[in-house]
């Protein structure tokens, strides 16, 4: 079983990282990326993404279950 770490700084971007995932769940879509960089356009999420994100929150939410 891993170590949780519980330090302000971690906690910190737990948080941050569960916020932009509801909010990308809730908009639908995506920031496109284009040969590895990040750009402004949105595309939208496929199902695959809808199931990473909510597995990826339901371990954001739990940490304990990691």
């Amino acid at each position: 079983m891993r170590k949780v770490r519980n330090t302000v700084k971690h906690r910190a971007r737990r948080e941050s990282a569960r916020k932009l995932l509801e909010e990308q769940l809730k908009r639908g879509s995506k920031p496109e990326k284009i040969d590895g960089r990040t750009t402004n356009n949105l595309i939208p999420l496929t199902d695959a993404d809808k199931t990473r994100i909510k597995r990826e929150l339901e371990v954001l939410c739990n940490p304990r279950k990691m």
